[in-house]
């Protein structure tokens, strides 16, 4: 316990930190009049609107896996398992909140419903993966000028990347053969059969259905994170969404602070920097989008700590 609260503080130093140095240099009086003033303020009421869809698709998805192990689990408990593990994954450390939407759950073994959270991550992570990969795809070929040399290679490797994380997800039991081959070599392997034991159910149909939803969902995510840049600047389309794509994934990669916050902003300031797009746009577009899609959910989540089911598993 003493060593994840130890991780908890780094991981909120660095986040206090690296918004420090952002917020001195993009300059807080530019931020700060940007935020009173944006250039479209309705694109700010757009993204927010979204969060509804957005939520939506995240609670739909989550209900679904939980009903693969328990037909009958009522769309409350799914509820009250989505926002009451978002504030457990926000103020824990070690990032237990990852599982944290296990300990909401009454009448579904454990471990099971952590497997369920890695099904829901795996799946989360592809989406962003092609999305990504892509992103930088577009933004080096457009420095280089969309040169032939650099082109094809990047477009191969783009390509390859793409198809091989598609057929994996969309074949759940490579999967699980992948993992119970793994287990065995690590301790606690009956545990850890347990958690992958909730793919038995998780089918090609079923995966390539939570594939779609995946992609749904992450199409709304960066949608928002567009329309939040519009709302500072006037940009070309391309470039939002070539930097806001490239921005995601590198976040993604480097969860090294608390919420990604300032890992997010400073990726934003760096993607967007490369087309000439004023830092201030790109900072506060990725503060808004941490605050509409993890700090409100976050919040609405705390009506539902009471439901905590602490058990003797927890």
């Amino acid at each position: 316990m003493k060593k994840r609260w130890t991780l908890f503080f780094i991981k909120l130093a660095i986040a206090i930190v690296a918004m420090a140095i952002l917020v001195r240099t993009v300059n807080f009086r530019e931020i700060d009049s940007a935020f009173q003033n944006p250039q479209n303020p309705v694109f700010i009421l757009l993204a927010v609107f979204l969060l509804f869809p957005n939520v939506f698709l995240q609670l739909y998805r989550w209900h679904y896996l939980l009903r693969l192990l328990r037909q009958d689990i009522s769309l409350m408990e799914s509820i009250s398992s989505f926002f009451g593990g978002m504030v457990v994954g926000f103020v824990t450390p070690g990032r237990i909140g990852e599982v944290g939407r296990s300990l909401f759950l009454k009448n579904v073994n454990r471990l099971q419903s952590v497997g369920l959270v890695f099904i829901d991550k795996l799946y989360s992570f592809l989406t962003i993966l092609v999305g990504g990969i892509w992103g930088l795809f577009s933004l080096l070929v457009y420095h280089f000028n969309y040169g032939a040399f650099i082109f094809w290679p990047l477009f191969t490797v783009a390509f390859l990347v793409t198809l091989s994380g598609l057929i994996i997800v969309i074949n759940p039991q490579v999967i699980r053969t992948f993992l119970y081959n793994l287990s065995l070599l690590l301790p606690y392997r009956d545990k850890i059969k347990q958690i992958i034991s909730c793919i038995d159910s998780f089918q090609k149909k079923q995966a390539i259905f939570f594939l779609i939803l995946s992609f749904l969902l992450y199409f709304v995510y960066i949608l928002q994170f567009c329309l939040l840049a519009f709302a500072f600047q006037k940009l070309p389309w391309t470039t939002v969404v070539t930097a806001t794509t490239s921005t995601i994934f590198a976040k993604t990669l480097f969860p090294v602070s608390l919420a990604d916050l300032g890992i997010r902003e400073g990726a934003s300031v760096y993607f967007f920097l490369k087309f000439h797009v004023e830092k201030v746009t790109a900072f506060n577009s990725a503060l808004l989008l941490f605050a509409i899609n993890v700090l409100i959910p976050t919040l609405i989540g705390l009506f539902f700590l009471p439901k905590l089911n602490w058990g003797k598993d927890s």
